[in-house]
């Protein structure tokens, strides 16, 4: 690919970690998160760029202000959900999986490639601002 465009967007929610994992964060606790969305094509639009910059942004920007800013971010199986529902928290639901930064990787790319733009190649999440992970495009691993 010859051409690459990077977008970051920040964001604060809570989650925690369930067995068999045993730390401190099986507790409840929030974090700030980065978001970076890395889209790649081989050619450039009719505007000679990669995309727009600021629409991607406002898509990636809107899913994650709807679904994860503020929200807290779990497993399915959480005994703490049908509380935080019952509250009219807002929660998000990961079906059986840990909130763990890989996870919200994983589904944060799925999520793109398959809603807002196929051109996604990968996707990382620094959380806590230091501790970060990313999640590629299977295509390009082969």
């Amino acid at each position: 690919m010859a051409y690459k465009i990077e977008i970051k967007v920040r964001f604060r929610a809570g989650h925690r970690l369930l067995s068999p994992y045993v730390g401190k964060c099986n507790n409840p606790h929030g974090e700030g998160y980065t978001a970076i969305c890395i889209f790649e094509k081989d050619y450039l639009n009719e505007c000679g760029m990669v995309m727009d910059f600021g629409e991607i942004k406002r898509k990636i920007n809107s899913w994650i202000d709807e679904n994860w800013d503020h929200a807290y971010i779990c497993n399915s199986n959480d005994e703490l959900l049908p509380i935080f529902k019952a509250l009219k928290f807002k929660v998000f639901e990961l079906s059986n999986k840990n909130p763990s930064a890989e996870i919200m990787a994983e589904e944060l790319f799925r999520i793109i490639k398959n809603k807002i733009n196929p051109y996604i190649k990968k996707v990382g999440i620094i959380e806590s601002f230091e501790d970060s992970i990313a999640w590629y495009d299977q295509e390009e691993l082969k």
